[in-house]
């Protein structure tokens, strides 16, 4: 059973567009003094932000990059991801400023924040934590979560967005943790219907040889769990993990709170579809920053119905997109300020009379 406070919450969410809006906006941006589209789809992400925000000319000088952690007991089969000394490995990279993601956000002055959800052992320095378990179970054996743990993650991560939506004016999600993909997979195939054929998320398969385990795996957790997973919910229950539940909750109050949300990488886009299955109107605040070629990836994405603004193509993970979609969108608010300066010194008004919720 769902808790109240997430009941409560995904009944709450209202859509946050509306055509008074996008007129609004529309006209904003036809009265900068460059030519029509001069932005191309940097512009749509700025438009989005704006009705997000419910601003004409939002501020974009506040950026967080969350990064969620938790360890998959999946990675200890031969599925074709490292386990969690992989784990440890790209969280220490992170946490010294050594990977790209952590380079670039530095860089960029998008401030870190490392979530420890999930994770065994001893905490990290420098990590957050507020673990649920230290954890998942293999979701081939049982549930990934007990019916609590789901909860308790849920409600971290609508704790951690409320906290969010009073520091930052933009935020990203990402995920690191060996094993995630693969719980990911699994979510996907039950939200969506398809089989393991197509939606087996394969970027982080080093090699071709775990390819059918991989898939096997992901079948084997569907007839297992295939009179349970019967609700999104119950299906980030069924197979995981905390990283997936705590991101959910985060996007739900999100959208809740109008804070804009860049939601990074294979799992942050299932999450976005998970979120989006109990209160469809959560998917307004979500953005996506990029993708790669992965074909479940991009299944993820049609089903969302939305288009990344990056797709480079590029397959690096823990924050990489979302960190240069935050940067290039900021810039081009911050740029839109110095143009319009009239409209950035009346504080951007409300671009329409209802009241944001609080």
């Amino acid at each position: 059973m769902i808790s109240p406070r997430i009941r409560e919450l995904a009944d709450t969410i209202q859509p946050l567009f509306n055509d008074q809006a996008a007129q609004a906006l529309t006209e904003f941006w036809a009265s900068i003094p460059t030519l029509p589209g001069n932005f191309g789809r940097l512009e749509d992400f700025a438009k989005h932000i704006a009705m997000v925000r419910n601003e004409t000319l939002p501020a974009s000088d506040r950026l967080g990059l969350y990064v969620f952690c938790a360890e998959h007991a999946i990675a200890a089969e031969p599925v074709g991801v490292e386990g969690p000394s992989g784990t440890r490995r790209d969280l220490a990279s992170f946490l010294r400023g050594a990977s790209p993601a952590s380079i670039l956000a530095r860089q960029f002055g998008i401030e870190r924040l490392v979530i420890d959800c999930g994770l065994a052992g001893e905490p990290e320095q420098g990590t957050h934590v507020y673990r649920v378990c230290e954890g998942a179970i293999d979701f081939a054996l049982g549930s990934a979560l007990t019916e609590d743990q789901l909860n308790t993650a849920l409600e971290i991560g609508v704790s951690l967005a409320e906290d969010a939506a009073q520091r930052f004016d933009c935020v990203g999600i990402a995920q690191l943790g060996s094993g995630a993909t693969v719980a990911a997979s699994a979510v996907l195939g039950t939200l969506t219907g398809r089989p393991p054929l197509e939606i087996t998320y394969l970027d982080d398969v080093l090699d071709q040889d775990s390819v059918a385990t991989r898939r096997i795996a992901i079948q084997q957790g569907f007839a297992r769990h295939q009179m349970e997973a019967i609700s999104p919910l119950a299906a980030v229950r069924s197979f995981g993990g905390v990283d997936l539940a705590v991101m959910t909750g985060f996007l739900l109050a999100a959208a809740y709170a109008r804070l804009p949300v860049f939601a990074d990488g294979f799992c942050g886009t299932v999450a976005a579809l998970a979120a989006r299955s109990v209160a469809p109107d959560s998917l307004d605040a979500v953005l996506f920053p990029g993708c790669s070629n992965d074909p479940a990836w991009l299944i993820a994405l049609e089903t969302l119905g939305v288009t990344p603004l990056l797709q480079l193509e590029a397959t690096e993970g823990a924050g990489f997109h979302a960190v240069l979609a935050l940067h290039l969108v900021a810039s081009l608010l911050q740029a839109a300020r110095l143009i319009a300066p009239d409209v950035a010194d009346t504080g951007a008004g409300n671009l329409d009379q209802r009241p944001s919720p609080s």
